[in-house]
Formats: C-alpha cells, structure tokens, sequence
C-alpha cells in the first residue's frame, strides 16, 4: 500500500497544499532563486532527498516544471536544470506583457473587496521588505502578489498561461542580480495594485504597461554589461 509520502493528490480538507503542489512550490523557488543552479543535472533520488517528500509528488511536479520550460527530464537519467538564455527571457517578457494586462484589468474589474485590500496589502510589504533589502522576502511576495491579482481576476486560462512567463521573469532577476531595482519595483508594483484596488480599468491596463516597460528596461541595461 502506498504510504502519504508518495501521494500528490489533490489539496487536502482546510485549504492545505497537495504534496504534489508542495514539491512544484519548493522546486520552482530553488530554480527561480538560484539554488538549484541553471544547467545543474538532479539525480529523482537527490530531488526526493530536497524536498522531503516522495517519489510520485516529486515527479508530478517536475513533468509541470518541465512544462514551463525550468527543467528538461531526461528519461533513466534525472534531470537538468534549464540555462538562462536573454533571448528566451526577452521573447518570453513580450508574452508576459500581454498576458499581465489582460489579468490586471479584469482583477480591477471582477475582485472583490477583499481581494482588493490584500493585493494593496501584499504591494506594502513587497515596499517595506524591498526597503530593508530583503530580496527573497519580496520575490516571495511578488509570488503571492501574481497569485493574488490571478485569483481577483477570475480569467483562469490567461493566468495559467502568465504563470509560467512571471517564474521566468523573477529567476532572469536573480540571474543578473537585479538587486538595485527591489525599491523602484515596488513603486510600480504598488501604482497597479492602487489602480486595482479603485477598479480603474484605464490605469491598470498603464500601470502594468509601465511596469513591463522597467522590466524591459532593467534587464537590457543588465545585459549590455555583460
């Protein structure tokens, strides 16, 4: 009989996460964060050992990592962590920047007040963790914050399809140790969560545009360094 540390059904009774859902959540901020190294090869056995769960967790949520372009499987071999490629990044922030508009608009449209007060809530402490220069503390809640507007948004393919774009996004963040932006970021992370909290559809559609734009900006600067 196969014991609870090899099941990654669905989220049990109270909210709390699958097993399945909770090995994606730590292998995908390994990768985003850097821990687990771009171009790395992971042995099934090492990436049980990582995360502490079982085998069929573990490879649930690598087949949807896989998906999203953060791992390449490599059959009776384990895995390899995938390279960061600027022009991949790049192709993939053109995608994001419509995708983020069109869950923005509709989060500012459809969320309900509660939904509104906790993307403004998430937005202040992304600013007061970006202020004490706590880079993980905000890229989490950058997380949190996507997850949020995706949620207010109720459009479930465009925020399926964000999801993996935003991953991208933050681990290209590390990758060129953007740590500088973490105050500026915020800024415009807090101008859409204002728009989206006052259901101003106009604003935004512009915060997300302007928020895109520092993005863009941002990474090319960084690679023209290199």
């Amino acid at each position: 009989m196969e014991d609870e540390a090899e099941k990654g059904g669905p989220a049990r009774a109270g909210g709390a996460l699958s097993q399945a859902e909770t090995a994606y959540r730590r292998l995908e901020e390994a990768i985003v964060t850097l821990e687990l190294e771009p171009g790395s090869a992971l042995t099934e056995a090492q990436l049980i050992a990582f995360v502490r769960l079982g085998r069929t967790p573990v490879r649930e949520a690598l087949i949807r990592l896989a998906q999203h372009g953060m791992v390449d499987i490599l059959p009776r071999k384990g895995v390899v962590v995938a390279a960061i490629n600027a022009i991949d990044v790049m192709a993939a922030l053109d995608a994001r920047e419509a995708l983020e508009r069109l869950v923005v608009c509709d989060a500012a449209r459809r969320g309900s007040p509660a939904e509104r007060i906790a993307i403004i809530d998430l937005a202040k402490a992304m600013r007061a963790a970006a202020e004490r220069g706590d880079a993980a503390a905000y890229m989490r809640l950058d997380k949190q914050l996507d997850a949020a507007v995706a949620a207010a948004a109720r459009s479930p393919y465009a925020s399926r399809a964000v999801e993996p774009l935003q991953a991208l996004i933050r681990r290209a963040w590390y990758h060129f140790e953007r740590q500088d932006d973490l105050v500026p970021a915020a800024g415009f992370h807090a101008a859409l969560a204002q728009a989206i909290a006052t259901a101003d559809v106009p604003a935004a559609a512009r915060a997300s545009d302007t928020l895109m734009a520092h993005l863009r900006e941002g990474l090319l600067a960084t690679l023209t360094r290199l």
